[in-house]
């Protein structure tokens, strides 16, 4: 099983509610098997695994044994999702319709219900994509739950969230967590620790209270590409096979081309890709092409992937706000005297910006245009 798979779903599916939530080694079989779907898969195939391999990757002794796997894919089997979808309809579906056995060839097929072909094939946009390594070292369901969750938001590096409706996404039903302190220091607080240890995210979190009451989390997000699992050669090769390559990976192979000493990874791409399209559409890898040309003469950026998220996260604020910003107007200082900072616009460095969507405001229109017609006469002066 390769581990260096990706993992990708629809945000849908990684927002869905469990009736009963999975255990961590049967949310391994499923994601495992998700790993399986190819990008250019137009149908669901079945998909097979070897029974040696889930038993490496579930931690189970001794030689394979059929019972204890059957027992475990016989309870996933009982335990159905909920997705929410276009007006007011609820999906009630399982992972699979059926899973297979062949006990003398050591291997098992999955099936997965055709329901699901809206959220695991053909991915365009609003999806959320890793590599499978980052939870098969997890050990609890908690851990599991919660990366998809931090990786559907890493692109923003921050997320708002209510403490009842994460314990609705985590499955998380006791009584006993029902007392804030139990569901903190029991759930939250060790996942984030195994999180941050164990995957490609650092997490940090605050408390969000209503007097006195704790009543959410806010979620900061970052990406660490130094715990990313690097590729075999044989697997490099795979990768860079333009016969498996999707257009989102053309895409990053494009703009990777242009990066100055520094390289988009996949899973850092695929998230960052996702928000340049949800603001840019169209014009997504025009926007990201001015914002690596930038980065790339800046002479002041020192982390330039950290700066072009950061920016990317502040577009996504305006955008929010209701308007409506380009990177194309930016022009890098290469010669600057000394004591004296670039300016960029208040428009591009600007993170205080409402999270509720608004309707465009003139004032802001007009100070944006202001700003560019000063940028664009320094332009002019400079040559």
């Amino acid at each position: 099983m390769n581990k260096n798979h990706l993992v990708t779903q629809s945000n849908s599916l990684v927002d869905a509610r469990y009736h009963e939530p999975l255990s961590a080694r049967q949310q391994k079989i499923v994601l495992s098997v998700v790993s399986k779907i190819q990008i250019d898969d137009e149908d669901f195939k079945i998909y097979e695994v070897r029974i040696r391999d889930f038993h490496e990757m579930l931690g189970l002794e001794g030689e394979p044994k059929y019972t204890e796997m059957k027992k475990i894919t016989e309870e996933l089997l009982k335990k159905s999702l909920e997705i929410t979808r276009e007006k007011g309809r609820l999906l009630q579906v399982n992972w699979f319709s059926s899973i297979e056995y062949f006990e003398h060839e050591g291997r098992i097929e999955f099936s997965f219900d055709p329901k699901l072909k809206p959220y695991l094939l053909d991915l365009k946009k609003a999806y959320t994509s890793y590599r499978l390594s980052n939870i098969l070292s997890l050990s609890s369901a908690s851990s599991i739950r919660l990366y998809e969750l931090m990786k559907k938001w890493e692109y923003l590096g921050k997320w708002e969230i209510t403490i009842e409706k994460l314990k609705d996404r985590l499955g998380v039903k006791q009584q006993s967590y029902n007392v804030y302190g139990n569901f903190k220091n029991r759930i939250i607080v060790p996942s984030i620790n195994e999180l941050n240890e164990k995957t490609d995210i650092q997490i940090n979190f605050k408390e969000i209270k209503k007097g006195r009451k704790v009543i959410g989390f806010e979620f900061t997000i970052r990406h660490s590409p130094e715990k990313e699992i690097k590729l075999s050669m044989s697997e490099k090769k795979e990768a860079e096979n333009p016969k498996l390559l999707s257009k989102e990976d053309e895409l990053r192979n494009r703009l990777n081309a242009q990066a100055d000493g520094y390289q988009f990874d996949t899973a850092f791409f695929a998230q960052l890709h996702q928000g340049a399209s949800l603001i840019w559409k169209e014009d997504a890898e025009k926007e990201l092409e001015f914002l690596i040309r930038y980065v790339n003469e800046e002479q002041s950026v020192k982390n330039p992937l950290g700066f072009i998220k950061a920016k990317i996260t502040s577009a996504w604020d305006v955008h929010e706000a209701g308007g409506h910003i380009t990177f194309a107007d930016l022009q890098p200082m290469k010669e600057r005297p000394t004591g004296r900072q670039e300016r960029l616009p208040d428009w591009f460095t600007s993170r205080d910006q409402p999270k509720v969507a608004a309707k465009p405001n003139p004032e802001f229109e007009k100070e944006k245009e202001e700003t560019l017609k000063r940028l664009a006469a320094k332009k002019r002066k400079d040559t």
